[in-house]
């Protein structure tokens, strides 16, 4: 993996880790998958040795260590949910969803608790609405913006690696349309 594409990944995993969609038993995964693009640094190769029970206690110090090291900066919420919206964007464009609004459904689990993304805040008003059969109707144009915003540059399996604590929130069918 390239330098620029390794520090992409690494703002990526920041501003998930700071909107609590990449936890301390999710770096594993990542690390294994940054082996395998030939990522050679220490602290890859000891995350890479943990099981998905590792505590937070054993993986910050590594993690910190790498943003120290590539100069990854803390974003801020606005930024984190744009960086996520784009790793999410291309997942989606790789592994199609099967339920209406996946982009708004996505950003709309980044709002709470704290509310502080105006994009992920918009969303989160407009999620109700994906099913539901009453007078609310969601801009459908809203969804087709968040499905074209640019990925990253990075590779596939890593790309699949960070979505997939919060592809996991989407569901797996087609929720009723009820109110």
């Amino acid at each position: 993996m390239d330098p620029v594409a390794l520090n992409e990944t690494l703002h990526i995993a920041r501003a998930a880790e700071c909107m609590g969609c990449l936890g301390s038993g999710d770096w594993p995964d990542l690390a294994v998958a940054l082996l395998l693009e030939d990522v050679e640094d220490p602290e890859v190769a000891e995350l890479a040795g943990f099981n998905q029970q590792v505590s937070a206690w054993a993986v910050d110090p590594l993690t910190e260590a790498l943003y120290e090291r590539y100069g990854v900066p803390a974003p801020d919420t606005e930024g984190a949910v744009h960086s996520l919206a784009g790793l999410m964007a291309a997942d989606l464009r790789a592994r199609p969803a099967v339920v209406t609004g996946p982009m708004i459904r996505l950003l709309a689990r980044l709002a709470p608790p704290t509310f502080e993304s105006s994009l992920a805040n918009t969303c989160y008003g407009l999620e109700e609405y994906l099913d539901c059969a009453c007078s609310g109707r969601v801009d459908r144009s809203l969804e087709a913006e968040l499905e074209a915003m640019p990925g990253p540059r990075i590779p596939d399996s890593v790309a699949q690696v960070l979505a997939k604590p919060l592809r996991s929130t989407l569901p797996l069918v087609q929720p009723p349309h009820e109110h």
